[in-house]
């Protein structure tokens, strides 16, 4: 028997943590605001590569999985981003898949700022395999030899300011759908937000405070914290910072320390490390740990000094 695989997925329920396998959480997402929002498609003003990969709760049986690879691109002359991805979550026996295409339309708002609308369609796998060696059908009928495949297709919406100040929000799965077994939840509409700045502090240091907000299955999370780059520009965008160093605080007892660098002008790494505290430190005392890694080429580059992310030429028609 593998009666162990069915913890996980039990315990998590419990704690809420983790409502449907389409919601992955990931840290590293102030660095690729797309994977959730798709509003912030082509937001870097390039052709950029991204790559996600998040272990939680190392050392428990069955732990959560997630990796993520997106690509998006920002033409200039349709002043559009495009998007595409490819995520897969595992928990136990329960596994997803998505692929995703994104769109984002980008409006001037006077010389220094934008807003930007996005759109985003995809198709969604969810599955489930629970084999007669991984329970003692007798000990609970309910968990009884099962397997299930389904496929639905869904939309995100979302929208992207970008000047001074970023604020941006996404609604995404539009269309809902009931739960598929016991275990898996109904798939239903969330809610996020967020809002960044970043400041120079000195010649050699700027800072980025960063909070956002989400609403997910009955169960409000607020994040905050700050990322403080080091011998940087002051556009985040021109990835002229050659390290960074985060820390991140959530409502619901855990935290979280970001790492990173520039390896070159093109490709970026970076690293996380969570920890929940009180209840949620007894799933694992060895936390979770997720990569980041991304590589950008045909860069824009901007002529206003004082906006690097905006040229006194966009959005001219």
């Amino acid at each position: 028997m593998r009666f162990k695989y069915l913890i996980l997925p039990v315990v998590i329920f419990f704690y809420g943590t983790v409502k449907s396998q389409s919601d992955f959480d990931l840290s590293q997402r102030w660095f690729n605001e797309s994977i959730y929002n798709p509003g912030a498609t082509g937001s870097s003003f390039s052709t950029g590569v991204f790559f996600h990969s998040r272990m939680q709760w190392i050392g428990t049986d069955g732990a959560p999985v997630t990796n993520a690879v997106s690509v998006d691109t920002y033409v200039d002359d349709m002043r559009s981003g495009f998007g595409l991805a490819v995520y897969t979550d595992k928990i136990g026996y329960m596994s997803s898949w998505s692929a995703k295409f994104a769109y984002a339309y980008y409006i001037r708002i006077g010389d220094k700022s934008s807003l930007a609308l996005g759109l985003s369609g995809y198709l969604q796998n969810r599955n489930s395999h629970i084999s007669p060696d991984m329970l003692d059908q007798s000990a609970d009928p309910a968990l009884s030899y099962s397997k299930f495949n389904e496929y639905n297709p869904n939309f995100d919406f979302g929208l992207e300011f970008k000047g001074p100040l970023k604020i941006g929000a996404s609604v995404r799965h539009l269309l809902k759908y009931e739960a598929v077994n016991s275990f898996f939840t109904a798939q239903s509409m969330n809610f996020w937000s967020y809002a960044s700045s970043r400041f120079n502090v000195s010649d050699g240091m700027s800072l980025e405070p960063v909070v956002s907000y989400m609403y997910r299955d009955n169960i409000n999370r607020i994040e905050g914290g700050v990322i403080v780059y080091f011998l940087k520009s002051l556009s985040r965008g021109s990835y002229n910072d050659r390290f960074w160093l985060g820390g991140m605080y959530r409502l619901n007892k855990q935290f979280a320390v970001l790492v990173g660098a520039n390896l070159t002008s093109k490709i970026r790494l970076g690293y996380s490390f969570d920890y929940g505290t009180g209840d949620l430190a007894s799933i694992s005392k060895m936390g979770t740990h997720e990569l980041f890694l991304s590589w950008h080429f045909n860069r824009i580059f901007y002529k206003d000094p004082d906006c690097p992310a905006y040229r006194k030429s966009y959005g001219r028609r």
